[in-house]
């Protein structure tokens, strides 16, 4: 019995403890309560962020304070503030009657005091045990505050929406002024904000804030807390916020050094002094809001844009979106999200060669086959255009981006060195393992960002030497002293001679004549080293280059992932690119790419790789690290239009000798079993029949369960209305010497 008793009176005793031990201040008022600049290059003010991560820029005592401002919040946010101890009974009940009638948390009857005590415990979730500590807290504050020391934290610690904490901060940003300096309709306008900061943005949401400062200008009158006439006025009142692209220059730039701050642990820092460009930054801007207005047409939505010095490595500009005022997605930066970069990865997987031993003379095949995979399945390459090559030397397959030489050649140097030469480059965001991305990791299926490939491309500009980019070039202290950061790192990852000689081909405008003609957007009137890619289905578009001055990324799309309509990265990124590079160099052009002293310069013959002879009538000099020369001579012994007759002829037979292995039924698959789905109307349901050919063939007849369907024109693909029972699906090719067909089985039910 004598237990019970001394037990009875223990949990007493915490809670007196708990209310009578005090907060401490470190929980109330957080350090570090200063505003950062972020300049560009030259100095010139890209953003003043007033609020750091949940801090207010200046902390304002309560007296300088608009009483507007106090009054608007106490009746917005809690009306009987001055006479609770903490906690508004009424309120308090009125919202667990909600909740228990909804089946969940839909208010919370917070007082002021409550929020106050929510922010010091460092609560996030709305639960029941959180709401509990949350009063019992509340009740300590108010033995241990003022009324008005409670407001004063409220007030300079709430979140008014657009990273911005405390009324200081937010009369600031949305006015343009002190907080002591707001009028009625200013102080009700913010006042609406804190409950909902996102829902509430006044410059997203005008309407609905507007229709908010009209509804607590009305319960201020309501109460007597104004008169008519100062209703009146404050209702008539036009409140101009400020124009903040002004005050959001290059706004996924310093959003970006924000996160970089933090990072590196620098978020009390006073000035930040970045390598931006802003006049650059802003024609960049302007070039990509350009583009993308003549390529809406195309399903085209949005862009990215990184400009960064090849010397250096410093961003000079950086544009993540369309307009990143845009309420739906300007905010994502198309600069670090990671997407599929298509063929621009190539230059890579040939660096990759030349490094193995090969020369840029060696021929690799660009035929339509079939890749058998670990898993047992196969794996067939298309090239753009569905046009084919032959036997193809390295340096027109890299400059005219061949899909199927490029697998041949990954699947012939190992997916596991690719892949471990890419994480040297620097692309951190493939994130699973070699064989994940399988032979398609040639082709671009592994995602990397903008910035990645932009810092990739620039180690071909820096002859084999990487070291990521830089965003800042100083940072202060409040005191005004300079902080100390970590210097670059700099990584061999090429030889001098593989990474010039990648160069050498991505600046050929001749070799890569055969995919993109002569007059294409990369041609320029100054050597410029560059490449295109296309993701899958075209839904992403990218155009990457460099100059021995510059390195620019250029990528076009849609953030959401939905194909464009026939625009390829010549077509898309490729004429920005254009423009940007001739915008950079408008001064004078850059100077050449220098040559390293190790490599070599042979005459080799244009179709066959080997030396050229003397009379060999189809010459052109190509490069070679040592030991990589051809040894072998050609055997040119036919000259002219007889030997391109016998050249002609032969590939004429090798095509008819192919064909029979060149028609495959790929869509439906041999025993595909379909089901109709009873939810959906059948004029929404159909089977694409998807026939694989080689270039050769111009038409083929397909025929279902022997009665013909269609005779079916590139791309060889047919939508069939489904019927139940079995089927075989024929394709079939004849005529013109070419006898070619498959089948499959398949059942619907």
């Amino acid at each position: 019995m004598t237990k019970v008793k001394l037990l009875v009176p223990l949990p007493l005793l915490l809670i007196f403890l708990f209310v009578a031990i005090p907060v401490p201040r470190q929980r109330l008022y957080p350090a570090g309560f200063n505003s950062v600049r972020i300049c560009d290059r030259n100095g010139e003010l890209l953003r003043e962020v007033l609020s750091f991560d949940h801090k207010t820029s200046v902390w304002v005592p309560l007296e300088r304070a608009s009483s507007w401002m106090i009054k608007a919040t106490t009746l917005r946010e809690d009306k009987r503030f001055l006479l609770h101890p903490g906690i508004d009974v009424l309120a308090f009940g009125r919202a667990v009657h909600t909740n228990i009638k909804q089946g969940r948390i839909v208010s919370g009857g917070s007082t002021i005091t409550m929020q106050v005590a929510k922010m010091a415990l460092g609560l996030k979730s709305r639960s029941i045990p959180n709401k509990i500590l949350e009063a019992v807290c509340a009740l300590k504050l108010e033995l241990q505050l003022s009324k008005a020391q409670i407001l004063e934290i409220y007030l300079n610690r709430i979140p008014y929406g657009n990273r911005t904490y405390g009324i200081e901060a937010a009369a600031r940003f949305y006015f343009g002024k002190g907080c002591g300096q707001l009028s009625l309709a200013e102080s009700c306008m913010l006042a609406t904000i804190p409950s909902a900061p996102s829902l509430m943005n006044p410059y997203v949401n005008r309407g609905r804030v507007d229709k908010a400062r009209r509804k607590l200008l009305h319960d201020l009158l309501k109460q007597g807390a104004i008169d008519q006439t100062t209703h009146d006025v404050a209702l008539r009142e036009q409140l101009n916020l400020i124009n903040q692209r002004v005050n959001f220059e290059a706004p996924h730039f310093v959003d970006y050094i924000l996160g970089r701050l933090r990072q590196e642990d620098l978020e009390d820092a006073a000035k930040v002094i970045t390598t931006i460009d802003l006049a650059l930054q802003q024609k960049t801007e302007q070039m990509l809001s350009t583009t993308l207005q003549s390529l809406d047409r195309y399903q085209v939505s949005q862009g990215a844009v990184v400009i960064a010095s090849a010397k250096t490595g410093e961003v000079l500009a950086m544009v993540g979106s369309r307009n990143y005022f845009d309420a739906t997605e300007g905010q994502v930066n198309g600069c670090t999200s990671a997407r599929q970069p298509g063929s621009s990865m190539k230059p890579f997987l040939y660096a990759l060669a030349l490094m193995s031993g090969m020369s840029l003379s060696d021929h690799v095949p660009d035929t339509i086959v079939e890749f058998r995979l670990r898993d047992g399945s196969s794996f067939a390459p298309r090239n753009y255009g569905q046009k084919y090559h032959g036997p193809t030397r390295m340096r027109e397959a890299l400059a005219s981006s061949f899909n199927v030489a490029a697998v041949h050649l990954i699947d012939q140097l190992g997916i596991e060195r690719f892949y471990a030469l890419l994480k040297q480059f620097g692309f951190q965001s493939l994130t699973r393992g070699a064989h994940h991305y399988g032979l398609s990791l040639s082709l671009g299926a592994g995602e990397v960002t903008l910035l990645e490939l932009v810092n990739g491309y620039r180690a071909f500009a820096r002859q084999g030497m990487v070291t990521d980019l830089t965003c800042i070039r100083e940072v202060w202290d409040r005191g005004g002293g300079r902080i100390a950061r970590k210097g670059e790192e700099r990584e061999r990852v090429l030889p001098a001679e593989v990474a010039y000689l990648i160069t050498d081909v991505l600046s050929d405008n001749t070799a890569r004549f055969k995919a993109f003609g002569a007059n294409n957007p990369l041609h320029l009137p100054f050597a410029c080293a560059v490449k295109t890619g296309t993701s899958k289905d075209y839904r992403d578009n990218w155009c990457i280059g460099y100059t021995t001055d510059y390195v620019v990324g250029v990528w076009v799309g849609n953030f959401s992932g939905a194909p464009m309509q026939g625009i390829s990265g010549i077509t898309g990124a490729a004429p920005l690119f254009r423009d940007i590079m001739i915008e950079l160099h408008r001064d004078g052009d850059p100077a050449a790419f220098a040559c390293p002293a190790g490599l070599k310069r042979e005459r080799i013959c244009l179709f066959t790789g080997r030396r050229a002879r003397a009379d060999c009538s189809n010459q052109m000099e190509e490069l070679f690290l040592a030991g990589t020369m051809p040894l072998d001579s050609c055997d040119c012994g036919v000259q002219g239009s007889e030997r391109m007759g016998v050249l002609t002829a032969g590939l004429e037979n090798e095509r008819r000798r192919r064909t029979a292995n060149d028609l495959a039924i790929l869509n439906p698959g041999e025993g595909d079993v379909f089901k109709i789905d009873p939810h959906i109307s059948a004029e929404s349901q159909r089977i694409k029949f998807m026939i694989r050919a080689s270039d050769s063939i111009e038409s083929i007849m397909l025929k279902l369960n022997g009665s013909v369907i269609t005779v079916a024109e590139y791309p060889f693909e047919f939508l069939w209305p489904p019927v139940r029972g079995e089927h075989v699906l024929e394709a079939v090719v004849e005529g013109d010497g070419i006898d070619a067909r498959d089948r499959v089985a398949f059942v619907v039910y």
